[in-house]
């Protein structure tokens, strides 16, 4: 009779503990993890959810798969990786297999089977059945012997980088490779962008019809600003501007990613560029207030 009496207490439990995890609340759920879309003034990511808001903190390089069904950001210099599924969106697991990789700006491909960042050099890491592939460079023409920091991918493979190698202004200059032939064969500087200052880690649209990147240059409002630079039906790129104190702060501005459907430019607000010490989080705004009607 006790034997039995402890097999329906198991039994009791057991039953208790699986209908607690069928009833679990999922992380988040809805398009761009349920939060509320924002305005034309920029405002934190998911508060509390992604972003811890406290000093010393650090959340940056928020970037979504084309279907909107994956977010990467980095957590200190930590890969953090959520999914949507039925159920809602999977608690952020942290990507292993990186310890002590230098790893930035983080974006995925267009297919949703790698991701690519920046490590002085352009690096890579693909989606296996097994899990994911160790690192592996890109080389040619999207490293070089300088320094590369930076980088987002359009809806075509195409890759936009910062670069310090030559045939440059002098500074960081915001560099394309077009993808033709399944491959990446040259690099152009887009001179039209650059200054002597520094123009980094360009966030370029799906359709490469605007682009928004950071730079140091005079006249902005803080550290590093965010501007803005539209593609002429030529090929051709407008003169950046500023995109504003709606958007820039004193502090360092950067890390510009545009949203798959265009609506949203998502960055990184930071007190300085180290994430032991400093604070880091991922904003966002809507585009439509900044953009000609025919770019949305």
């Amino acid at each position: 009779m006790k034997q039995t009496k402890n097999q329906i207490v198991t039994l009791i439990v057991l039953v208790w503990t699986s209908s607690i995890g069928l009833c679990a609340e999922p992380f988040a759920v809805g398009p761009y993890l349920g939060q509320t879309p924002p305005g034309s003034t920029a405002k934190v990511f998911a508060p509390g959810l992604i972003c811890d808001t406290r000093p010393q903190k650090w959340e940056s390089h928020g970037t979504f798969s084309t279907d909107g069904k994956v977010f990467l950001y980095l957590r200190e210099m930590t890969y953090y990786l959520t999914e949507n599924t039925n159920e809602g969106w999977t608690t952020p697991k942290r990507m292993t297999g990186l310890e002590g990789e230098l790893m930035w700006s983080p974006k995925i491909s267009p297919d949703g089977n790698s991701i690519y960042y920046s490590n002085k050099n352009l690096m890579k890491i693909d989606r296996t059945p097994q899990g994911w592939t160790k690192p592996q460079q890109l080389g040619p023409p999207l490293s070089s012997l300088a320094n590369e920091w930076g980088l987002s991918v359009a809806a075509d493979n195409s890759i936009y980088f910062c670069s310090h190698r030559e045939g440059g202004r002098g500074g960081c200059d915001i560099w394309f490779a077009p993808y033709r032939d399944g491959t990446w064969s040259q690099a152009y500087n887009i001179e039209a962008v650059n200054t002597n200052y520094g123009e980094c880690s360009p966030g370029i649209a799906p359709d490469e019809s605007f682009m928004v990147f950071h730079s140091n240059r005079p006249g902005g409002l803080g550290k590093t600003d965010l501007y803005l630079t539209l593609r002429n039906p030529d090929g051709s790129w407008n003169p950046p501007r500023n995109l504003g104190p709606n958007i820039n702060s004193n502090d360092l501005d950067c890390g510009a990613y545009i949203s798959p459907d265009k609506k949203y430019l998502f960055f990184t607000r930071s007190t300085g560029w180290d994430p032991r010490i400093h604070t880091a989080d991922i904003y966002w705004v809507e585009l439509k207030d900044y953009l000609p009607e025919s770019y949305r």
